[in-house]
Order: C-alpha cells, then sequence, then structure tokens
C-alpha cells in the first residue's frame, strides 16, 4: 500500500460502495474561483477527524480509518474547460463516512453529516444517503409494515385504500366534545380518526381521557352500524412523556399511536417503535418537517427523511403531503416518498403512505393512479366541511375508496342509488 492511499481524503466509488461506509450526497453551489475539489476534501475531513487548523495526534492509520473521503464531484452541468465555467457552478458531492465513527443509531449520524463544517462554513443541502448493509442491519424498523396493517384492520381480503380522518377543529375542545364529533364522523364508516397534530395532552383534553371516551363512542357506533373505528392518538411530547403516554393509551385501549416525529427527534421513535410493550401501529407525522426541508441549498430532502429515516425508524404508517393541496410540493417528491417507504431496502418491513392535504374523491382518484391503491387517505375538510355534515362527509370518502379499490369509475358510481354524498363531493370539489 502506497503512502497516498493511506492519507488521501478520496477514494473511488467502486471501493466506497463495497465496503462499510455510509455515502452522503449533498447538493452544493461554489463560486467559480473556488477550488471544489479541495473544497469537499477539506470537507470530508472537517466531518470525521479534521479541524479548521493542523492539530497534533492525527496519524496516517487514523486518516485511513476513521477519515472522511470524498467519492465523486458531479458538476451541472459537466464542465471540462475554463471558458465553460460561469461566475457560480452547482454540485452534487458525495463523502464516505465509515460505519466505525459512530455505533448505529440517528442522532449521531445526522450529527455527522449535518455538523460541524455544514454548521459552520459549509451551506449544503442533504439530498440522499447510502447506507451500508452492516448499518442498516442494526434497525428493525415498522413491526407491522403494510401487509401487517391490513390484517390488523381486517382488510387482508380488501387490498383498498385506507380512510383516514382528522378531528377538527384542531383543538379547543374537551374530550366529551371530541367524543361526540368522533360518532358522528364514526357514523360514516371511516377506519381510523386520529387527533390533530396541534392537539396532543392538554390540561383541558388528556390523553387517557380522550382514548377512554373516543373507543366508547367507537363501540356505540359498531353497535350500531356493525363498523369498527380505530382511534389514533397524539402521543407527541418530550421523551420521557412520549414513553408514558404510549403506555397510558395502550392500556386504555388505543389503537394507533400518532407522533409528530421530526419536532421529538428522529430517534424517539425508534426508541417507541422497539418498545415490547407497543403492540400497535404507529403512525408518524411530518410536522415542522418544512422547516429542515424547504430550502434548496440547506437542510435534508423530504423523500430521505419522511422515506428513508421515518422507515429505518419503525413508522408502520407515514405522512407527507399531497401535491394537489396549496402547499406547492412537487409532484416527483411525493412519488419519491413512497417509493422509499415501500421499496425493498434491506430486511425492512415496508412504511404506509399517509397521504393529506386538499384530499377529497377527485383528488383521491389521481393520488390512487399514482400511488397505487395500497395507501392511507387523510381527509379532514372534505369529511368535515361536507355540505350533507360530517356523517356523509366520511360515507363520500368511504365509497370513494371502495371503488378506487376496486379500480372502478368514481362518475359511474356516484350516478347510482345510494350514493349521492360521492355525487355531492365530487360536485363541490371539481
Amino acid at each position: 500500500m502506497n503512502n497516498y492511499e493511506e492519507i488521501s481524503p478520496v477514494i473511488l466509488p467502486e471501493e466506497s460502495f463495497e465496503c462499510d461506509y455510509i455515502i452522503a450526497s449533498y447538493f452544493y453551489i461554489s463560486k467559480s474561483d473556488e477550488d471544489i475539489y479541495e473544497k469537499a476534501k477539506s470537507f470530508a475531513v472537517g466531518q470525521t477527524i479534521g479541524t479548521w487548523v493542523p492539530v497534533p495526534g492525527i496519524t496516517a492509520e487514523m486518516k485511513k480509518r476513521y477519515g472522511g473521503k470524498v467519492v465523486s464531484i458531479y458538476d451541472i452541468p459537466p464542465a471540462e474547460l475554463t471558458t465553460d465555467v460561469p461566475e457560480e457552478t452547482y454540485h452534487i458531492i458525495q463523502i464516505a463516512f465509515p460505519d466505525e465513527n459512530f455505533l448505529p443509531q440517528i442522532p449521531m449520524l445526522m450529527t455527522t453529516l449535518l455538523g460541524n463544517d455544514v454548521s459552520t462554513s459549509a451551506q449544503v443541502k442533504l439530498v440522499d444517503i447510502k447506507f451500508s448493509g452492516n448499518f442498516l442491519k442494526y434497525f428493525m424498523g415498522p413491526k407491522f409494515g403494510i401487509d401487517g396493517i391490513y390484517d390488523y384492520m381486517g382488510l387482508n381480503s380488501q387490498r383498498r385504500p385506507l380512510v383516514l380522518n382528522m378531528i377538527k377543529p384542531c383543538l379547543g375542545y374537551s374530550a366529551s366534545e371530541g367524543a361526540s364529533i368522533f360518532k358522528q364522523i364514526a357514523m360514516g364508516g371511516v377506519d381510523i380518526i386520529k387527533d390533530d397534530e396541534l392537539f396532543a395532552n392538554t390540561s383541558y383534553s388528556s390523553i387517557k381521557d380522550r382514548v377512554s371516551l373516543y373507543k366508547k363512542a367507537a363501540k356505540e357506533v359498531y353497535e350500531h352500524t356493525g363498523h369498527l373505528t380505530r382511534y389514533c392518538v397524539n402521543i407527541t411530547d418530550r421523551f420521557d412523556k412520549v414513553l408514558e403516554h404510549a403506555k397510558i393509551a395502550t392500556e386504555e385501549g388505543a389503537d394507533f399511536l400518532m407522533i409528530n416525529f421530526v419536532a421529538t427527534g428522529i430517534s424517539v421513535l425508534q426508541a417507541l417503535s422497539e418498545m415490547d410493550y407497543i403492540k400497535i401501529p404507529i403512525v408518524a407525522h411530518y410536522a415542522t418537517a418544512g422547516s429542515m426541508t424547504e430550502s434548496p441549498f440547506t437542510g435534508i430532502s423530504t423523500p430521505l427523511l419522511l422515506g428513508k429515516l421515518a422507515r429505518m425508524s419503525g413508522a408502520d404508517m407515514c405522512m407527507f403531503s399531497s401535491p394537489y393541496s396549496t402547499y406547492p410540493f412537487l409532484k416527483r417528491r411525493y412519488k419519491q416518498i413512497a417509493d422509499m417507504q415501500r421499496l425493498p431496502f434491506g430486511n425492512l418491513k415496508p412504511t404506509m403512505p399517509v397521504i393529506g392535504g386538499g384530499v377529497h374523491p377527485n383528488s383521491a382518484k389521481k393520488i390512487v393512479s399514482e400511488l397505487g391503491k395500497e395507501i392511507v387517505l387523510a381527509s379532514g375538510g372534505a369529511i368535515l366541511g361536507h355540505p350533507m355534515g360530517p356523517t356523509e362527509g366520511a360515507k363520500s370518502m368511504m365509497q370513494a375508496a371502495d371503488a378506487l379499490g376496486k379500480g372502478l369509475s368514481l362518475e359511474e358510481v356516484a350516478k347510482q342509488k345510494g350514493y349521492e354524498a360521492l355525487k355531492a363531493s365530487i360536485e363541490k370539489w371539481k
């Protein structure tokens, strides 16, 4: 082995992708007078063993074993001649980080990939991570997966989209008032009703009271209609309280747990999912994700955050935005998120996509045509703001989900007797 190979902060892709490295891909904008190759090498060292001035104690062996390595730099567009270089240039930089630098856990992974130089001297956006098999094998991922969710819901023979409603108004009502709203929606036959992401444990509506009263309402509806609506309770809080709320909620009979996992920290979701006493599915909500993802120049990409990382951390379901709401979300991003939640990924079970934002029968038809029917349609306003009331609004979404699961035309189904609620939805939200 030559000396240059031992100390160089560069590695060829063939070597890095076959060894125990995590490969992080970043977007970076540089000035034309900046040597991007030297900048990338400095970044690789700074994110691992280095600092802004030489320090004693760094050996060749340390550089080789623990130092970050530049894998590739892709110029956008590719340039070879100085005459082709504009004042500002765009690049995708791939850096290899040795697995040995951190045990398999998310906080130190994120600190390594988005801390140090990224926090002080390099404005980059983390667009993707290629995980080593060695790192990935330590993550359990979802307990249920999509097959497990359908089995849990008793719908294995009927693979249609599930319908989830979030109670509105978002907060400000007692547990008994919430139970009354829950009952109206459940009478329309929705699969799951959840708390809004803004509503967790409060002084005027505790998690214990909500689970108790909402489950009672669900039972009353079941006795009347034969359909059982499941309740998903928001347990978002600081770490110790999350575990406390989860225990109380499961003991009281909650059907699903929801956590705003970006706000709590991704590893809180992982810890929750790996608790032995949690035997119900976990829904990961993306609230506050925009603060990390929306900038083109810094932060992290949505497919990575809401796709790979949510799945690795144990989300049985994970919510994200549709491109058919007022939020200007790129359609290809929502497709990428769904792919990262469901495509083969080590030994991890798939996470079930939950799509919210502007979801009504007409947009649901587009969503199912793009993502398939094994998804969850999260509909709020289209149910509670239905012209015939919440019960009929819920019924309209269930009629739509059933028709879409069977591959039927919503417009044709809506012409039939008994489908007036669906017809009203289609007309109202053309």
